[in-house]
């Protein structure tokens, strides 16, 4: 009874993990790759201008 609520959680926190690593090891190789561009590594990007 407890194990059709703990798999399908076990499940979904691995797929979730893995994700979060493979996201997390793209996001490395794109800040040190010298010819790949990211949006948050640009240099002609201006200061957000604050509201008031």
């Amino acid at each position: 009874m407890v194990l059709q609520f703990i798999i399908p959680a076990v499940l979904v926190f691995a797929f979730i993990m893995v994700s979060a690593y493979a996201g997390a090891l793209r996001a490395l190789e794109v800040y040190f790759d010298p010819e790949a561009d990211s949006i948050f590594l640009s240099d002609d990007a201006e200061p957000p201008e604050v509201r008031r």
